[in-house]
């Protein structure tokens, strides 16, 4: 509000147009605008997706954590010609297979716990904008009519090439060999706003005759009608750094004056499998589904976590005789199982259901080091340009503490022990609620951890569950000798059994 004075903390980001890290200096005051591109919808997604839609969701938990109000907006590209490809494929409507993949993207990124946006925008929904936006630039001389496709002329623009760090001579000198020459248009690099129906194809009425949209002006329409032709950060992956951005920048501020499009271009790494950037086209794709029929969905998340955003993430893969292992998917899932743990751990310690209160009639004072600088470390590192491998590094010393603590105390005082733990539980529900992990009962994730290793390992379950209550039985019985075989033929198996009050749970 007009006069309000804000205290919200300074947060760093790599923007890629500048090519430095800078503070996050907003349009309006305590209010961030966020548009993020979101999938073409012609198939599942995978794991390159999942990245991409990761990055820009951890970014508005954060933002809204520190007091930011956020609205973020990702949009669904349901106009395209690898739609209209599949749909030729499969002989239904382009319609129809639009429909079906934007409720599968939707299935896999809810299974990964990844926010909704605050405006999910189609191109289906903004054909009036678009062919307005078109319109407009045609007006100034940007773009052109040939025979009912309309092109943008990109020698018109003189900012054209900036965010991707490219010149016009470099770029035509180039472009024979990425894309296919059109001898009708003024220079390779004009690219299509508008193109004209072809037979059997989806179209939709303009000026310039029946056709559809360009891919790249459909953002340029949809982050300036829900967000203003101006606003604070557009993410996406590397690969759409150019052309795709490159051209929504030319559009946008072409069309509406050469003040910022975007304030902030932030832009994730790949996934890389065997060396190369995981993508459909090159057909090395690993889908969210398949990744989740092996592994719990917060174990990918954290795995997506362990390297910062701008970074390339190897997805690695080693063939067995049992089946694809996963070494740091298998990293990932043991260092959750941990976590999860150690809060199970001082849940019990404290006597306290999953989620309650656990400072409940626990004074406050003295806790022991590690978990006094918690949240304090991990709100620095992910306002250190939302350093999600550094967030997670913090939380090394406070689990050591906390598994220390524990069962024995190690001579720390009650008090101080039982201050600690408790804040421990409620710092971990303030990371959880910012990184997307650690938020479910601990049971819940360790039973589906253990089950989904189960069935990488083809372990029997139900052997392993009857060789546990044969063995429960012998302890009832006293009958120490049949328990420790059964315990050797279990730990054979690669399984753990731990023996507690309420009975004897196995783990892998």
């Amino acid at each position: 509000m007009p006069g309000t004075v804000l205290n919200l903390p300074e947060i760093l980001l790599t923007d890629t147009f500048s090519g430095k890290k800078v503070p996050l200096a907003t349009l309006v005051p305590g209010a961030v605008g966020i548009y993020c591109c979101g999938p073409t919808v012609y198939d599942l997604s995978h794991v390159g997706h999942a990245r991409a839609a990761l990055v820009p969701d951890v970014i508005v938990r954060f933002l809204r954590a520190q007091g930011y109000r956020v609205k973020y907006v990702r949009n669904i590209t349901d106009i395209d010609d690898k739609i209209i490809a599949r749909a030729q494929r499969d002989g239904i409507a382009a319609a129809d297979v639009a429909e079906r993949f934007a409720a599968e993207y939707h299935r896999d990124l809810d299974a990964l716990g990844m926010l909704r946006p605050d405006v999910e925008p189609r191109v289906s929904e903004h054909l009036p904008e678009i062919v307005a936006l078109v319109e407009n630039l045609v007006a100034k001389g940007l773009a052109y009519v040939v025979g009912g496709d309309v092109y943008y002329r990109v020698a018109a623009f003189h900012l054209y090439g900036r965010l991707s760090g490219r010149n016009r001579a470099e770029l035509l000198d180039g472009a024979g060999s990425r894309v296919e020459v059109d001898e009708r248009k003024e220079s390779p690099l004009d690219f299509a706003l508008w193109k004209a129906a072809k037979p059997g194809e989806p179209a939709w009425d303009s000026p310039w005759g029946p056709g559809r949209p360009g891919w790249h002006i459909e953002c340029s329409v949809m982050s300036s009608t829900h967000l203003g032709t101006s606003f604070d950060i557009h993410c996406g992956g590397r690969d759409l750094i150019f052309p795709h951005h490159e051209n929504e920048i030319a559009q946008s501020q072409g069309a509406y004056g050469e003040h910022t499009f975007a304030r902030y271009w932030v832009h994730n790494g790949f996934i890389n499998f065997a060396g190369e950037k995981m993508s459909k086209s090159l057909g090395n794709v690993w889908t969210i589904r398949q990744v989740l029929d092996l592994y719990p969905a917060e174990t990918l998340r954290y795995f997506l976590l362990t390297v910062h955003y701008r970074t390339g993430l190897n997805f690695e893969i080693e063939e067995r005789a049992t089946g694809v292992r996963f070494p740091g998917l298998e990293d990932a899932d043991d260092r959750v199982a941990y976590v999860y743990e150690t809060l199970a751990g001082a849940r019990g310690e404290l006597g306290v259901a999953s989620g309650s209160d656990a400072a409940g009639g626990i004074s406050p004072g003295e806790v022991t080091p590690g978990v006094a600088d918690l949240a304090a470390a991990f709100a620095e590192a992910m306002r250190n340009d939302f350093n999600t491998p550094a967030a997670l590094g913090v939380l090394s010393k406070p689990l050591a503490e906390v598994n220390g603590l524990i069962g024995s105390g190690k001579g720390v005082a009650r008090d101080v022990r039982r201050r600690t733990l408790a804040r421990f539980l409620a710092d971990l529900r303030t990371v959880s609620a910012v990184l997307g992990c650690f938020g479910q009962a601990p049971a819940t994730f360790l039973a589906t951890r253990r089950d989904l290793k189960a069935a990488r390992m083809g372990l029997d379950t139900a052997r392993v569950e009857r060789l546990v209550a044969e063995r429960g039985a012998a302890r009832a019985a006293r009958d120490w000798a049949a328990a420790d075989r059964l315990r050797d033929e279990l730990a054979a198996l690669g399984v753990a059994v731990k023996d507690g009050p309420a009975g004897s749970v196995w783990s892998l």
